[in-house]
């Protein structure tokens, strides 16, 4: 991928054109394959004081549809902005998210509403778009055009976010750096690997997950902290905040045994950002899902910690190499839908597990601070979780979309919560455990 401006493939009113880029294409063929299943992403904004007027919002959305190249779903910038009443003060910013992910949204939208009458004096507004338009990278960027942020962080090894680590040539590029000169042969052969073996396997998914089916009725609920928690944990463990956050999904699906896979195993799919230095401000598909299994079987939740680190370890910097970026472009179109039938065939994969790192500066929206931002997540066809982690502000949110009932939502959140505090307060393996972990963590048993 180079830092040329890409061909747009988007007319205004936001339908395809032309030739589209892997994964966008996929996107757009698992889309048709699975017309019950929605692939709205987005984020929920929490603001100080009544929402902003319409004509406000309106000139603050203005750089976000330059951004998008890609047309409203109504006459204006935004939809469905006079679509909610005013809230009941039993309602939170939780209900709004769960009620957002409720309304369908139509294929290569985006909208905009506004929610008054929250609790504490607050308002929300819940940006959402079709996930065939942009990823979380793209979400980022179009939040920090949205509120002028300044940028935004990079994301972790799971998958969101421009990456600012382009700053740095040798963090962009750590191939290049000192000491690691067979990087340059090592990265691209793991990438094909990673990459290429869930390829090989026959799709196992049933035949009416195949052909789609009604709508699942979806279900959310958040769990909020503070990122100096999960960052403390990092630095404590030598790990990083993804790993945590994978680590205590972990723990928290343990007692979950209906949601682990076919084989009693959870392998979770964790979106790789695949831009390169010259391409963090591309808000389309750019991202290759990775597969890491997690080790919910094992019972202590420092082990656990030190066994995802082992087997996320140069995972995402080996999908970056400049050589899998350009395979990554040649990959014909037609090819895709027939790669994400398999990436999230969920007889494989039975956790989309995303992560978003967002603008670490205040945010403001038409004149109003941004209290808080909470994530909202697809959830692939035949699988039953999704989750997303989502920081910014010096905020963490973990997301999670579900189609079980609410309470059953909420109970996970309060499980990831839960073992995130157990983390806090369990000691970091030593060199030879994390050896012995590195060592039970095979390639092989990463793909799988």
């Amino acid at each position: 991928m180079t830092g040329k401006p890409e061909k747009p493939t988007e007319k205004p009113t936001g339908k395809p054109t032309g030739k589209l880029p892997f994964p966008d294409a996929a996107l757009v063929a698992y889309g048709k394959a699975h017309p019950g299943t929605g692939l709205t992403i987005g984020v929920v904004l929490e603001l100080e004081g009544p929402p902003p007027e319409r004509r406000q919002l309106a000139a603050s959305l203005r750089p976000v549809a330059e951004s998008l190249g890609t047309g409203p779903s109504d006459d204006g910038p935004w939809s469905g902005a006079d679509g909610y009443a005013e809230a009941g003060p039993e309602r939170g910013l939780s209900d709004v998210a769960h009620e957002a992910l409720a309304r369908p949204l139509e294929p290569h939208r985006w909208s905009c509403s506004t929610v008054a009458g929250l609790p504490g004096d607050t308002s929300a507004l819940v940006w959402r778009a079709d996930h065939r338009l942009l990823d979380g990278a793209g979400v980022v960027g179009v939040l920090a055009a949205w509120t002028g942020a300044h940028g935004p962080g990079a994301h972790g090894p799971g998958a969101h976010g421009p990456d600012a680590a382009t700053a740095s040539p040798a963090r962009a590029e750590p191939w290049r750096a000192r000491g690691a000169p067979h990087r340059a042969v090592t990265d691209p052969l793991r990438a094909a690997w990673l990459c290429g073996t869930p390829l090989l396997g026959r799709r196992r998914g049933s035949a009416a997950e195949a052909d789609g089916g009604p709508p699942a009725t979806l279900s959310y609920a958040c769990a909020e902290t503070d990122l100096g928690l999960l960052r403390g944990i990092a630095r404590r463990h030598g790990t990083t905040v993804n790993d945590v956050y994978l680590a205590a999904l972990s723990g928290a699906l343990r007692t979950r045994p209906e949601l682990h896979g076919p084989d009693g195993q959870i392998r979770a799919l964790v979106p790789v950002n695949v831009r390169g230095p010259g391409d963090a401000a591309v808000l389309r598909n750019r991202h290759i899902p990775l597969r890491i299994p997690l080790p919910v079987a094992e019972p202590d939740a420092g082990r656990r910690l030190a066994l995802v680190a082992a087997r996320t370890a140069g995972r995402a910097r080996a999908l970056r190499h400049p050589l899998v970026r350009a395979v990554f472009r040649s990959v014909p179109a037609a090819a895709g839908g027939w790669c994400f039938e398999r990436y999230f065939d969920p007889a494989r994969a039975t956790l989309l597990a995303s992560n978003v790192r967002g603008p670490s500066s205040p945010l403001v929206v038409a004149g109003r601070r941004v209290r808080r931002v909470l994530p909202l997540n697809f959830l692939p066809a035949g699988h039953h979780l999704s989750a997303v982690l989502a920081t910014a502000q010096d905020q963490a949110v973990a997301g999670f979309t579900t189609t079980e009932p609410r309470r059953a939502a909420e109970s996970f959140a309060a499980a990831w919560l839960g073992e995130l505090r157990v983390l806090a307060t369990a000691g970091p393996r030593g060199r030879g455990e994390a050896a012995e972990a590195g060592a039970t963590a095979s390639p092989a048993a990463s793909a799988r």
